[in-house]
């Protein structure tokens, strides 16, 4: 108890209080209001240049915008030459012996009709032929048609396409689908190229699918870009009015006449 001098009567004690703790952890005045905006404001500058800047574009990607591109050397051009004179030579020999290679592959075709279950043999092989850099794919088509006919053939066909299509899709994809995206990091073309099949949904499958280029070429595109599967299949059936094409053309060779009342009839 305390005596208080005034009234003459005891005064209780005034407790003590302690003076609160500053909000900052620094021993610094705290920044004013004015202060603070302008250090937000700073960082918020800072970190939209950051964002929006964008890191310099890579040797390959320097020659596609300014329009440079790599010389083929000698060796590449003789050999695509190569190529090209070898596949428009067995173009000409099968339309120029048609029916010399049908008379040849007669026993063969008979075989295969004869026989019970010879109709999986042709789709084991459209399986296997369906993974590149294999080729054939169409010479068995032919043979399809020649030894099944149209309707037959087509469905045979059809069944070895679609299958050996979506086992190649399904091994690119888990396979080679890392080593895609990486390619797409550091090729321009081929990440612009991956862009606009992710992007284009199922036209762009079905333009492909179209298209001059082989079918397990663009399926292995296809897988390594990320398509999703269902697109790949629907477009796959939707463009197999090509290898109707094609069994329609075996069915001609294998009746000796290339006119449709004769194929048809």
């Amino acid at each position: 108890m305390i005596l208080d001098e005034r009234s003459g009567s005891l005064a209780h004690p005034q407790p003590v209080l302690a003076a609160p703790a500053p909000a900052y952890a620094y021993e610094m005045n705290p920044p004013s209001a004015s202060g603070t905006n302008a250090q937000q404001s700073s960082n918020r500058d800072s970190i939209s240049r950051d964002i929006s800047r964008t890191p310099s574009p890579t040797p390959s990607e320097n020659d596609l915008l300014n329009g440079v591109r790599k010389k083929v050397s000698w060796k590449n051009r003789i050999r695509l030459y190569l190529t090209l004179a070898v596949l428009v030579a067995i173009v000409v020999l099968i339309e120029a012996f048609h029916d010399d290679i049908i008379k040849a592959l007669r026993p063969a075709t008979d075989w295969l009709h004869a026989t019970t279950g010879g109709w999986l043999i042709p789709i084991v092989v459209l399986m296997a032929l369906s993974f590149p850099p294999l080729f054939g794919h169409e010479i068995v088509v032919i043979l399809c048609g020649a030894v099944w006919g149209l309707g037959e053939g087509f469905g045979i066909v059809a069944a070895g396409t679609i299958l050996g299509e979506t086992c190649t899709y399904f091994v690119f994809q888990y396979c080679c689908g890392v080593r895609g995206k990486n390619w797409e990091m550091k090729n321009m073309a081929y990440g612009t190229l991956a862009h606009v099949i992710r992007d284009g949904g199922l036209l762009i499958a079905i333009v492909v699918r179209f298209s001059a280029l082989p079918a397990h070429f663009t399926t292995a595109v296809f897988a390594t870009c990320g398509m999703p599967l269902w697109v790949f299949l629907l477009a796959t059936v939707v463009a197999l009015p090509k290898q109707l094409a094609l069994v329609y053309i075996g069915k001609a060779f294998e009746s000796g006449d290339k006119t449709s009342d004769t194929v048809l009839g």
